[in-house]
């Protein structure tokens, strides 16, 4: 917590009484020079739970689980750290504000930013509820299926299609521009001063987190974009790569159930929830990071299970979510809705009993991703094509959870190549990391290999094109502009999109984060500038990225990024 000294937590830990935080909430009895009871976090008939006053700490030899005040109140109350923190220094009579100035004064703007986004939560909440222009909204509900006391309970809102509703607004009078501006919400004009609404003609949802509103997400309802959602930028208090949209309401069911139930949507999550399936969760418009694996496991998650679309980017979410998660050791499946359906259709279809059945017989994730891997393997593939095959899944075989999983998976490559089991366990006895392929992010980062500027820039501005006008892609594709591309997320991008894939669906599985909202900058300003690229001008542009490709490669090695 950086806005919580290490000396100020520690000083918490040492004033805070375990035994009286314990007992109020559990019964305990003296034991020697420690207490016991029955543990809260499992059931049990014989106490195995002991606080250990002396190491202010307390541990279960029953379920395993211990650590310290701070960890007991998150786990026993679904608490984030931040609030458990907040209520055990108030309970303790700890000052947590930061002797640093310097990080007092953060700690401060991050409370005024997340005051101005609830002043402006408020104003999208009244006009979805009080005003005609909200009528979109409140029928796109209906046809989603979300009641109102579920629309009301998160908090959605609409920003109306106009430039600056809520700018102008009298929930913002008084603020200061440049606070709306770095809370994400106002942006600036390109023509003359001022500020302009970020979100407008969008369905709204608040991200919560830690007790406020730190960002929103928004559902395109009218007018012209090409992005149908937005999300707030990254702030001082809110990155998306740190942040899961509804763990706040799920964190409790989670340590409860220990399962986190990954989705694609905010509606996917909202959906669930309303449909009784407390432990959904899900990213804020990013592919799933270590830090998100790190917040679900704090909030007691043993399983994860990922629930993806099943068009092509949901399968490749579903597949990098099963290499982190392979990564990072930790125990995940996989579940694809059946005929393409999202998550909050198919509860609405089954029920929610007839969808914790499909839960309960997902597909381990490892066996997906052994499944990915051999499903391109063709029918009488050379041997060299077997031979790289087999070296492809020598991670996932290496990471099966037990002997006799791994004996299975041998089995099932020496199927699908079409040689001895012998043979193919003796190739995968040889020593092989685990799924910890390297991202596009950490690739563009190498030492030595920067990704020239002139290049990024025109496969950007060929693949917002490409965006605007999904009609280009056969000329794109007869071009073979595609190939070329060095970068290979946008090569996957543009890929995709000449082989028929939505655009959006490609422009969200563009990686990392920082990429995704350069070429989402690209298409606004195309946009904004009234560009339609037509054929000719397609030509010229790629005639352009060739020329470029060319004369990079000729005054230095250009880095060729393989794909993933």
């Amino acid at each position: 917590m950086a806005s919580i000294s290490d000396e100020k937590l520690q000083e918490l830990r040492d004033r805070v009484d375990l035994v009286a935080v314990v007992q109020r909430r559990v019964p305990l009895k003296k034991s020697g020079h420690d207490w016991k009871g029955l543990c809260p976090f499992h059931g049990e008939k014989t106490s195995s739970f002991y606080v250990v006053p002396d190491k202010k700490m307390f541990h279960c030899f029953g379920c395993g689980v211990s650590g310290d005040a701070i960890k007991f109140v998150m786990q026993m109350e679904g608490r984030s750290f931040r609030d458990a923190v907040e209520q055990l220094a108030n309970e303790a009579g700890v000052d947590l504000t930061p002797p640093d100035p310097e990080e007092a004064r953060r700690s401060a703007r991050r409370a005024s930013l997340g005051e101005v986004n609830e002043k402006a939560c408020t104003f999208y909440e009244r006009v979805l509820w009080e005003h005609p222009k909200g009528e979109i909204a409140r029928e796109h509900l209906r046809q989603r299926g979300i009641t109102e006391d579920t629309a009301r309970a998160w908090r959605l809102g609409y920003a109306p299609n106009l430039w600056d509703s809520l700018i102008k607004s009298h929930a913002l009078k008084g603020v200061d521009l440049r606070l709306v501006e770095e809370a994400g919400l106002g942006v600036p004009r390109k023509k003359g001063q001022g500020l302009y609404d970020r979100f407008r003609g969008r369905l709204t949802i608040p991200i919560r987190e830690s007790g406020r509103i730190v960002g929103f997400g928004g559902r395109l309802l009218e007018g012209q974009s090409e992005a149908k959602y937005l999300n707030s930028p990254d702030t001082a208090l809110y990155q998306k790569g740190h942040t899961l949209f509804a763990l706040d309401r799920a964190r409790e069911t989670i340590r409860r159930e220990g399962v986190a139930l990954f989705v694609e949507g905010y509606f996917d999550a909202i959906g669930l929830h309303q449909a009784g399936v407390l432990t959904a969760i899900a990213t804020c418009g990013t592919a799933l990071t270590d830090k998100h694996l790190e917040l679900v496991t704090e909030a007691g998650a043993r399983e994860l299970v990922f629930v993806f679309d099943g068009d092509a980017a949901g399968m490749r979410a579903a597949q990098r979510a099963s290499e982190i998660a392979a990564a990072q050791g930790a125990p995940a499946r996989v579940l694809v809705p059946p005929g393409g359906e999202d998550p909050d259709e198919t509860v609405l279809r089954v029920g929610v009993q007839g969808f914790r059945e499909m839960l309960a017989s997902a597909q381990p994730s490892l066996e997906f991703l052994l499944d990915r891997a051999l499903g391109q393997l063709p029918e009488g593939a050379p041997v060299e094509a077997r031979v790289r095959a087999v070296d492809a899944v020598k991670g996932i075989v290496r990471a099966a959870p037990s002997s006799l999983a791994r004996d299975l998976y041998v089995e099932k490559v020496a199927e699908k190549v079409g040689a001895p089991v012998e043979a193919i366990a003796r190739a995968l006895a040889g020593k092989a990391s685990v799924l910890a392929p390297k991202t596009a992010a950490s690739r563009e980062a190498e030492p030595g290999k920067p990704l020239p500027h002139s290049v990024l820039k025109a496969e950007l501005v060929i693949l917002a094109a490409l965006v605007r006008n999904p009609g280009l892609a056969p000329d794109l594709a007869h071009s073979g502009a595609v190939g070329e591309f060095v970068h290979p997320s946008l090569r996957d991008a543009a890929d995709a999109v000449c082989s028929g894939a939505d655009p959006q669906s490609a422009l969200r599985a563009v990686e990392p984060d920082s990429l995704r909202q350069r070429l989402l900058d690209a298409v606004g300003e195309m946009e904004q500038a009234g560009d339609h690229t037509d054929a000719k001008r397609l030509s010229s542009l790629v005639r352009k990225h060739a020329q470029t490709v060319a004369l990079e490669r000729k005054q230095r090695p250009l880095p060729r990024v393989p794909r993933a």
